[in-house]
């Protein structure tokens, strides 16, 4: 599954129809967003939105039908995705090599075919391929040693996982009482645990969530399947760095490709995880589930807080 990618391409973008009001926000009113104290002008997502508009069909359509606000958010979304990225790499000292960069857009046609169906343009792409090649570094890092340590259970309903994650936020002994209620699956096993080892290369279906983008103490909700028919609610209580099980040291060069990408996503949303993420309203909100900016907090494919330990009376 790779929800976090559909987001790259203008064509099957969701209809909604979005509130566009200016409103107040807590960036400058010449941001479209602040990503750890860096600004994302205004105009430079109007710019970028011009060119997408210009050079879509399908972007053209959706203006012409008021959906013009959809564009602006896969732009914006990109912005701060490559803001995150380049913390990434700064934190990992990754380098990326320019030749690869030119070479990998040349495959695909050069800048201006490489860019077409996407939020991208002629200039753009290059950077967007530059943050590719830095999150397929990052999964290649990680894929087969890193380790997450988790509380989890499941429930088939979207409303209730995000509710129950909303009360283990406020409340993280809460958790135990949800694993235990936690209903069985259809093959009569308990869909829970605590203190449960994930590793992708034992969890495959996994590789793409929440559970590898957050800091210890976090607590996510995401679909676990991709036809959304059961969710997972998990409370991140421990990230380890462990040795690659003989035998899947190349499991990189074996991945898809794109799930190689959605995980190397995932680690750079871990390693940005301090860097506020600030929304002008006039966009939005931005949703780390699936990397985007939705109309609405109501709106965002998941859930993700962190817990806070004390417990309520």
């Amino acid at each position: 599954m790779s929800t976090v990618l559909k987001r790259f391409s203008l064509v099957g973008v969701a209809v909604a129809l979005l509130a566009t009001g200016c409103g107040t926000g807590p960036a400058k009113a010449s941001s479209a967003a602040i990503v750890g104290g860096q600004s994302i002008g205004l105009g430079t997502v109007q710019d970028r939105t011009v060119k997408v508009l210009k050079k879509e069909p399908a972007a053209q359509q959706m203006q012409d039908q008021g959906k013009l606000d959809q564009v602006s958010r896969l732009v914006l979304a990109d912005e701060i995705t490559h803001k995150i990225a380049e913390h990434a790499a700064q934190r990992e000292n990754i380098t990326v090599d320019e030749t690869k960069v030119y070479d990998a857009v040349q495959e695909k046609g050069g800048p201006e075919a490489a860019a077409k169906q996407s939020e991208q343009d002629e200039t753009t792409i290059y950077r967007r391929q530059r943050d590719v090649l830095v999150m397929g570094e990052l999964a290649r890092r990680n894929l087969s040693t890193l380790e997450v340590v988790i509380d989890f259970f499941q429930v088939k309903d979207p409303k209730e996982a995000k509710e129950k994650a909303a009360e283990v936020v406020a409340d993280s002994s809460k958790m135990a009482k949800f694993v235990q209620e936690a209903p069985r699956t259809t093959g009569g096993q308990q869909a829970s645990a605590t203190n449960q080892k994930v590793r992708v290369t034992e969890n495959p279906s996994l590789v793409h969530t929440m559970l590898w983008g957050v800091k210890p103490g976090t607590v996510v909700a995401f679909p676990a399947d991709e036809q959304q028919s059961s969710w997972m609610v998990a409370l991140v209580k421990e990230r380890n760095k462990l040795s690659a099980t003989p035998g899947e040291e190349d499991l990189a060069e074996r991945i898809d490709p794109r799930l190689l990408a959605a995980f190397g996503l995932r680690i750079a949303q871990y390693l940005a995880a301090d860097l506020n993420i600030e929304v002008n309203p006039r966009y939005g909100v931005w949703d780390p589930t699936d990397a985007t900016v939705v109309g609405s907090a109501g709106e965002r494919a998941g859930f993700v807080g962190v817990a806070s330990t004390k417990n309520k009376s």
